[in-house]
């Protein structure tokens, strides 16, 4: 308990009155003594120099013997009315508070064992003054005028009051032995808890809004709402308590021996003065007087700052920042304020840090908003040797640096390390802007390099790395980090020398456990635009693996020739055949060079792998077919050459489609495949898109194919189910004519009866369709006949002088055709976008005329 909240200061040495009660209004002091007596000081508080040191003068103002014989026991003053009420021997005098002549003829109300006033008045009025008088068994709400008081209010009560506050309309009463809040507007009451007479006397005292301090059962401290609810856990203090108050956010007692102080905060005892026959203590508006017998003291608070700055140096944090918190800015401003809470919070950052306390630790430093340079510069060598800092003044920790703060225990100062990195790395996500970043940069790279891990080179590859990098080249050079090095070097724009790091990797000069091999070269030279610099470095790659080196040219930033690419991989097949794939896929090229080179590499593979009966096969057919199918970019005579004599008879015939040699390729498909629903989607794909008379004339030939024994064959070997399929499903593809003409003449006419009826029922289809065509074409003309009548006769002629222009273009007309608005504006039928809207002055039509 070493924290400082209040300084005794004495007030008044001695008085020749043993005192009862004190009041205090501003500079007036009241006192009541024991013998009826009210008197009356002046206080004066006065610096004494050089040293600045506090204390009070006195003034006696005056003395008023009330002839009672007995104790004033309370004392409360209206400052806006100057008045003073006295209470002595049950009568309840008014006051004058300078003179303290009595206001009126004798007491004001009578029978009174205890008073208080209403803190919190129902009234809007500031000269009546709310109070609440304890007489046997009720309590009466009374107002205060200048020289009068009114009753508006009695409320019964169990028994008699001892002690009581209020606020509102709520009178917090002790009994004789319980606790209990009553309702003045409604009469209702709520019962508290009860209380031992004998050992605790009840003290009751107004903390907040509808809100009470009483002496509860086994020395506690209990706070109790209007409500008969406790909110906040009690203070558990000592069982001779002679008085209480409270000052935010502490609350004050007196005994016989002792001033203590508990925080409202955390409820705990916070300070202890000797005081020796303490009696009284009380707030009056921020001035707490504390009194003896004889003797009367000031408690002065001390300036929370100066609190807070105590707590913070004997390494309190939670105490210092829960009352700093609690402090309400008071004698400050807002920025003020929240540069002393930064201050405060970096502090306790440092605090924690120096224990190993990193979770609380990295709360208060982000709260704080500390500049990282700070925590930085505490670990030794990761600050840029270039950065100009200095660290604040006076300084936010008494640490010369980590390595002094952990006592050289090597597991604590990787811990240590381990916490500048996630406080590092949680900045660089927090979303925040990031003041420094060179300095964070630097220290990221610095403590990844150290600890060697593998996740630099996805930091170094997230982008948006800001750091001192000759410095983290030397760093990184010193832990053999040579793959993160070249990653550096990259960032540098150096892509020479990145290239030298890593080709030194890939050749074994230089280790590291983290280079993964050829592909990061690979990477990197993809990112390279001089295509000098990749020429340059492409045998190396391709000679340790062409397949990934090939990666090199087809992901390439520079600008390449193809030709001199596939000059180079003239040595490497598979690399040479993975940029042709390329070419044509990726960069779809259309030269046929490249596509024929292509696809007689697909029919020499095909061919070797049908010899080999490879497994492999039928993918590579599926991809040279892909090719002859999509691709029109190649020499077909070329490729046929390659494909006659092999069993590639489908891609065979698809050359033979490229070629229109439409019966050559049917041939293959349906004598030698015997693949009759391939050569129909051969002519389906042939005839896609091309008029009657060509669609007609390919599906003919596979008709006469179909109806025609193969080259060498028999009658035996016409395909008669295909053909009369294909007469079902292709009927309007097929002319009737041509068709007839066809079919052997033994054949009986139920064996084509459904292609007739389908090709009759096509013809007249088509025939009643061109009749209805014929028919909305003659009701077209009609109808543009009609318009052209009405706009005839409703405009009459319209004059076209050589000199009319369009109104959108600007020309003039070359043509009879225009468009000619109502009010007169004419336009290119092309230059007029809506025929409702004029395109001069934008006014709608519901019609508009077309000439």
């Amino acid at each position: 308990m070493s924290l400082r909240a209040f300084e005794l200061v004495p007030v008044v040495e001695r008085t020749e009155n043993k005192i009862e009660c004190l009041e205090a209004s501003g500079n007036d002091l009241y006192i009541g003594s024991e013998d009826g007596m009210v008197l009356h000081y002046s206080v004066e508080e006065r610096s004494r120099q050089p040293c600045g040191t506090l204390f009070y003068s006195t003034n006696t103002l005056g003395v008023k013997n009330l002839g009672t014989k007995k104790p004033v026991i309370q004392l409360k003053t209206a400052s806006a009315l100057t008045r003073v009420l006295a209470l002595s021997d049950g009568n309840l005098y008014l006051l004058d508070s300078e003179s303290l002549n009595t206001v009126g003829s004798g007491p004001k109300i009578k029978n009174v064992i205890v008073f208080c006033i209403n803190e919190n008045p129902n009234t809007l009025d500031p000269f009546t003054i709310q109070f609440c008088v304890g007489k046997r068994r009720s309590v009466q709400m009374c107002s205060l005028h200048e020289d009068r008081v009114s009753l508006f209010k009695e409320v019964s009560t169990i028994d008699s009051p001892v002690s009581l506050a209020m606020d509102g309309s709520f009178v917090c009463v002790a009994g004789q032995c319980q606790y209990s809040v009553y309702n003045v507007q409604t009469g209702s009451v709520q019962d508290l808890f009860p209380y031992d007479p004998t050992t605790t006397f009840p003290h009751v005292k107004r903390i907040a809004k509808e809100e009470f301090l009483l002496v509860g059962p086994g020395s506690l401290g209990m706070f109790v709402t209007a409500a008969g609810i406790s909110e906040r856990p009690p203070i558990q203090w000592t069982d001779d308590i002679l008085a209480v108050t409270y000052y935010h956010p502490y609350i004050l007692t007196v005994t016989s021996e002792f001033i203590r102080v508990y925080s409202l905060i955390d409820q705990q005892q916070k300070q202890t003065v000797n005081f020796s026959t303490g009696r009284l203590l009380e707030n009056f508006d921020g001035q707490i007087y504390v009194s003896s017998q004889y003797s009367i003291f000031c408690l002065l608070p001390q300036p929370w700052t100066k609190q807070v700055q105590a707590l913070i140096e004997n390494e309190r944090v939670e105490e210092a920042l829960e009352l700093a918190n609690h402090s309400r800015a008071a004698g400050m401003s807002q920025e003020q304020y929240e540069v002393f809470m930064a201050t405060l919070l970096q502090k306790a950052g440092f605090i924690k840090l120096a224990y190993g306390v990193y979770d609380q630790a990295q709360e208060y430093f982000f709260k704080g908003k500390i500049d990282i340079r700070e925590l930085i510069s505490l670990y030794p060598g990761m600050m840029p040797s270039k950065a100009n800092f200095i660290r604040t003044q006076p300084p936010l920790h008494n640490m010369a640096d980590i390595i002094q703060a952990t006592h050289g225990d090597q597991e604590k100062l990787s811990q240590a390390k381990q916490f500048l990195f996630n406080y590092l790395m949680f900045l660089r996500s927090s979303g925040e802007p990031i003041p420094h970043r060179v300095e964070v940069d630097t220290a990221i790279i610095k403590l990844y390099a150290e600890e060697k891990s593998v996740d630099l080179i996805a930091f170094l590859e997230g982008g948006d790395v800001v750091c001192a990098m000759q410095e983290c080249v030397q760093w990184l050079e010193k832990y053999g980090q040579f793959t993160a090095l070249a990653k550096v070097y990259r960032i540098m724009g150096d892509m020479e020398k990145a290239l030298g790091v890593l080709t030194q990797l890939v050749r074994g000069e230089i280790s590291d456990e983290n280079f993964t091999g050829l592909q990061q070269l690979v990477d990197t030279l993809t990112c390279v635009t001089d295509a000098s610099i990749v020429w340059r470095y492409a045998d190396f790659v391709l000679e340790h693996d062409a397949v990934q080196g090939v990666r090199v040219f087809i992901e390439s930033a520079a600008s390449l020739n193809p030709t001199e690419v596939l000059e180079t991989l003239h040595r490497y097949p598979d690399a040479r055949l993975k940029y042709l794939h390329h070419l044509i896929y990726s960069k779809k090229f259309k030269d046929e060079k490249y596509h024929t080179e292509l696809i007689l590499h697909y029919v020499e593979e095909a061919v070797k792998q049908s010899d080999e009966e490879s497994s492999s096969l039928e993918e590579t057919r599926e991809k040279l077919l892909d090719l002859l199918c999509s691709s029109c970019h190649y020499q077909p005579k070329l490729v046929l050459s390659r494909l006659v004599n092999t069993n590639l008879h489908q891609e065979t015939a698809y050359v033979y489609g490229k070629l229109e040699e439409h019966e050559k390729a049917l041939s293959l498909l349906v004598h030698k495949m015997k693949d009759f629903s391939a050569a129909e989607q051969y002519c389906i794909t042939h005839t896609k898109g091309k008029e009657e008379k060509v669609k007609s004339k390919i599906f003919l030939t596979l008709l006469k194919i179909y109806l025609r024994p193969p080259s060498g064959g028999s009658s035996d070997d016409i395909e008669l189910a295909p053909a009369i399929e294909l007469l079902s499903l292709h009927a309007g593809d097929l002319d009737l004519e041509a068709v007839l003409e066809l079919l052997p003449e033994h054949w009986s006419l139920t064996i084509f009866q459904h292609y007739l009826r389908a090709a009759i029922r096509a013809s007249m289809h088509q025939s009643r369709i061109k009749r209805i065509q014929q028919t909305l074409v003659r009701c077209e003309n009609l109808q543009q006949k009609y318009v052209l009548h009405k706009l005839s006769r409703d405009m009459g002629p319209i004059p076209m002088s050589g000199s009319r222009i369009c109104c959108v273009c600007g020309k003039r007309f070359s043509e009879c055709a225009f468009t000619i608005y109502p009010n007169g504006v004419m336009a290119h039928i092309g230059c007029a976008s809506d025929p409702h809207v004029c395109p001069l002055t934008g006014t709608v039509f519901k019609v508009s005329k077309t000439c």
